[in-house]
C-alpha cells in the first residue's frame, strides 16, 4: 500500500507584531460592531498583502499593498479611523 502525501494549499504567515492596548481597544470595537478588517495575502506578488475591510455584507480593498508588518500597522490604523469617526458621533 502506498500512501500519498496530501498536497497543502497555499499559505502565508504574516511577521508577528505587538499591538498596544489602544490599537486592540480600537480593533475589538470594530469587531463587536461588524466591521472586519483584515490582513490578506497578494498572492500574485510574493511577501506583499492587501487590507480587506467588511461592512454590512460589502467587501472593499486597500488599493496599495504593503510588506509584512506595514500592512498590520496599516489595519490598526483602519480600525482607529472607524473607530474615531463613529464615536464622534455619538458624543
Amino acid at each position: 500500500m502506498v500512501f500519498k502525501k496530501k498536497r497543502k494549499d497555499k499559505s502565508r504567515k504574516l511577521p508577528y507584531y505587538y499591538a498596544d492596548i489602544a490599537k486592540v481597544k480600537h480593533w475589538e470595537w470594530c469587531v463587536k460592531n461588524r466591521i472586519g478588517i483584515f490582513v490578506v495575502p497578494a498572492w500574485d506578488t510574493a511577501d506583499m498583502w492587501k487590507i480587506e475591510i467588511t461592512m454590512k455584507d460589502k467587501t472593499s480593498f486597500d488599493p496599495v499593498e504593503y510588506k509584512g508588518t506595514e500592512a498590520i500597522i496599516k489595519m490598526y490604523e483602519y480600525c482607529k479611523y472607524y473607530y474615531d469617526k463613529h464615536n464622534e458621533i455619538k458624543k
